[in-house]
């Protein structure tokens, strides 16, 4: 079992993350609305995915209670009527909040046959974590990450590389002195 304090923080990075899964979904609907196209759709479908996966992620860790409350939007989640849908959506992953839940507000246990999506599988809920620019646009992702970072056993190869990042991001001076930070903490035999 985890410390409560830890969950606690753990399930407020993932109401973080559902909050921002939520307004990029926004966006697609609006880009949606002005402009019908099929590149559109999918990513809604991906955002959708992503918002799905975060509630039951939270239902987990929570315990069961309601996701709603999470995002204060008295709609199922901030996502907009069934109404103002792309034709090939309504339905697609229930039109009530509860699509994943049985009556009894329990998550739904899918069998792995019954879970297979073609479009799964193409590691768009883990696009945001293959590049860099992504994450640092994504507070909470990158508190995620970090957290995964520094509880595997050795993180120093991803600090070095973030550190070799920031420093070519930066300006000669400012790179010279972070390179003899980083020389002292990565690469110094005596550190």
């Amino acid at each position: 079992l985890q410390d409560p304090e830890v969950q606690k923080h753990a399930t407020q990075i993932l109401r973080n993350m559902l909050r921002q899964e939520e307004a990029e979904l926004q966006r697609f609907y609006e880009a949606y609305s002005r402009n019908p196209a099929s590149a559109v759709e999918e990513q809604i479908e991906g955002a959708r995915r992503r918002v799905s996966q975060l509630q039951l992620k939270i239902l987990q860790e929570t315990g069961g209670s309601v996701v709603r409350e999470i995002s204060g939007l008295p709609s199922a989640s901030g996502v907009p009527p069934a109404s103002r849908l792309p034709p090939s959506l309504p339905g697609a992953w229930g039109d009530s909040p509860e699509a994943g839940l049985d009556r009894t507000g329990q998550p739904l246990i899918i069998g792995p046959e019954e879970d297979y999506d073609p479009g799964y599988f193409n590691n768009e809920c883990d696009s945001l974590f293959q590049d860099l620019g992504k994450l640092k646009s994504r507070p909470a992702h990158l508190g995620v990450f970090l957290r995964y970072i520094f509880s595997q056993a050795d993180p120093s190869p991803l600090l070095f590389y973030l550190c070799t990042d920031v420093c070519q991001q930066t300006t000669a001076k400012d790179s010279r002195g972070l390179g003899k930070d980083i020389w002292n903490i990565f690469l110094d035999r005596n550190a």
